[in-house]
């Protein structure tokens, strides 16, 4: 798969590339919502696939190796996954995700972090292929939608009534909305609530929500971070999951994020949310 320096990927896969001894990725694309480089991220290799949402960094300036710091932890999360992948990895896809945590904390470490700074943090979907079963995992606001004899999605509306409550509340007043969002930051990084971002935070306390079936009776698998989702919680452009993967099957990713950008397009269509257009990120698994 390439992307370009703002990490979109703009063309699908041609040919449908078994990554596991049951998986497929029939399409993948992920693209910026806006002229800021993309930090939404999309990957398969080997037994796993992934997307990866970086959540918008909280500073104009950057503490880590990168153009951002936000940039910076996709990244390396991405190479840590890539690597797992390619070494044929089949173990539980929560346990995989507290590892590379645990990674990201040491290397933010060494690179002399500055402790009173808030770390970058992104949401991140993972299906791991088992052989003859999957496990899911998602941290964030990314989304895991499985189609077929069983139909599950694996989401969350609690960032998305945050982000609304401080968007109501602090509206106008910038100083007032940064500070609110350093504050939200640290508290799903730390708190152990419901749910939390993936970040490498000291004092981090990750809640992985989980799936683990057989592939028999599984379709199809849709990974995908919140721009995407906006066809179903934001726009209502879906009624149901179930009919956002027949048109993934039938009409590509790449027709559903022009629906998606159209929608932005509309005056109004940001309310309730800080950033008018997102990043998108989108991968689709068959096993036929």
């Amino acid at each position: 798969m390439r992307h370009d320096r703002g990490g979109n990927v703009r063309a699908s896969l041609v040919d449908v590339m078994r990554i596991g001894p049951a998986m497929k990725v029939g399409e993948a694309i992920t693209s910026a919502g806006g002229t800021r480089a993309n930090e939404d991220r999309v990957g398969h290799r080997g037994t796993l696939a992934w997307v990866i949402d970086g959540a918008t960094d909280l500073y104009d300036d950057t503490a880590l190796p990168a153009d951002s710091d936000v940039q910076w932890l996709v990244d390396m999360i991405g190479e840590r996954l890539a690597r797992a992948g390619a070494n044929d990895y089949r173990a539980s896809a929560g346990a995989l995700l507290t590892s590379i945590a645990a990674d990201v904390a040491r290397e933010q470490a060494a690179l002399s972090f500055p402790a009173s700074r808030v770390p970058p943090a992104c949401s991140i979907a993972v299906c791991v292929d088992q052989g003859t079963g999957y496990d899911l995992a998602r941290i964030g606001d990314a989304t895991a939608v499985v189609e077929g004899a069983r139909s599950v999605v694996l989401s969350t509306g609690y960032f998305d009534r945050r982000e609304a409550a401080a968007v109501a509340t602090n509206e106008g007043e910038a100083d007032r909305v940064v500070a609110a969002m350093h504050q939200r930051r640290l508290h799903t990084m730390t708190s152990g609530d419901v749910e939390s971002v993936f970040s490498g935070h000291p004092e981090r306390r990750l809640r992985p929500h989980t799936l683990r079936a057989e592939w028999t009776g599984t379709d199809c698998i849709l990974l995908c971070t919140d721009g995407f989702a906006r066809l179903v919680t934001d726009y209502g452009l879906y009624s149901s999951w179930t009919k956002v993967i027949a048109d993934a099957r039938d009409r590509g990713l790449h027709y559903l994020e022009k629906l998606i950008r159209d929608a932005e397009s509309k005056p109004g269509s940001g309310g309730g949310r800080f950033k008018r257009a997102d990043d998108i990120a989108a991968l689709l698994l068959t096993t036929n």
